[in-house]
């Protein structure tokens, strides 16, 4: 196992894990807004690494037509899963944001199972009805539906099913998405956005940086991802909803009643029986390389 690569992985997911401590620092500013500060200050962000990487001619092959008009819909996407998680914080909802993250991979299998075809195991099965029963167990004993954290897995699941329609590589494709995102959040600034952020100095340094912050836990992913099995790579995100639930929880004294407990309960069954299916799946699949006939021994 390349050690490189799973501390790299953790470190991007540590980042993405204490996003609640960060964004609440800027609950005073309206979530559209944050939103838009987000986006605005990611460009500079992604085309310096863009240029240090020496990414140029794979960023202006990215915007050929065949490439763009999907990128197109998955900038849409994207926005939506920054500006519910951003709203999420703002309310309170922190906990709810993290089942929607706990869900996404499941959702991922979902989506590959309605738009390519893919078959699942009977196991996968299980853990999209545990996960589902999580859900539901929210809207009967909490009363309500979990929108955020449904918007929030429903949107990261679409937009990943979208990015898989164009063969982009992961940091290319975030920066045609943020140049397409950069001329709406500009106006919108330029025109609505309340100017006295700027003088207002607890909140301004977590604005500016908020690019930064968003462009960072996206670099150490790609580079982990380079050096590690995907599946691995996919087994070591829950370790982002787990670090954000205990941020609401914890910190930010989010409430975690029976509806929440019973909900979480079988959102965490369904990632053990998901994990474990994942870990079965990768031994056969290595088993089949290692066993290949003409193979040197």
């Amino acid at each position: 196992m390349n050690s490189g690569g799973v501390a790299l992985a953790m470190i991007s997911f540590l980042m993405w894990g204490s996003f609640p401590l960060y964004w609440v620092n800027t609950i005073a500013v309206p979530a559209f807004e944050v939103l838009a500060h987000r986006g605005v200050w990611l460009v500079p962000g992604v085309l310096l690494i863009v240029s240090a990487r020496r990414q140029w001619p794979e960023l202006r092959a990215a915007f050929r037509p065949a490439n763009l008009r999907w990128l197109l819909v998955s900038a849409v996407f994207i926005a939506i899963n920054w500006g519910v998680y951003v709203w999420a914080v703002a309310e309170a909802r922190v906990t709810e944001a993290a089942l929607g993250y706990y869900l996404t991979p499941l959702l991922n299998v979902a989506m590959g199972v309605l738009l390519f075809g893919e078959r699942l195991s009977q196991w996968k099965w299980l853990a999209l009805a545990f996960a589902a029963i999580g859900v539901v167990s929210v809207a009967i004993l909490g009363g309500h539906w979990p929108w955020f954290g449904l918007a929030v897995g429903i949107s990261f699941a679409a937009y990943s099913s979208t990015r898989k329609m164009v063969k982009v590589e992961s940091l290319v494709g975030l920066t045609v998405e943020s140049l397409v995102l950069f001329p709406i959040f500009a106006v919108w600034l330029a025109l609505y956005g309340d100017i006295k952020w700027i003088t207002t100095e607890p909140t301004a340094p977590w604005l500016l940086l908020g690019g930064v912050v968003t462009a960072l836990p996206l670099l150490t992913h790609v580079a982990a991802a380079r050096r590690i099995p995907l599946s691995l790579l996919g087994m070591l995100f829950f370790t982002v909803p787990t670090l954000q639930m205990m941020s609401g929880v914890l910190v930010l004294g989010e409430p975690f009643g029976t509806a929440q407990a019973v909900a979480f309960g079988f959102i965490w069954l369904a990632v053990i029986v998901f994990v474990t299916d994942e870990y079965r799946q990768s031994k056969v699949r290595l088993n089949q390389v290692t066993n290949q006939p003409g193979e040197a021994t």
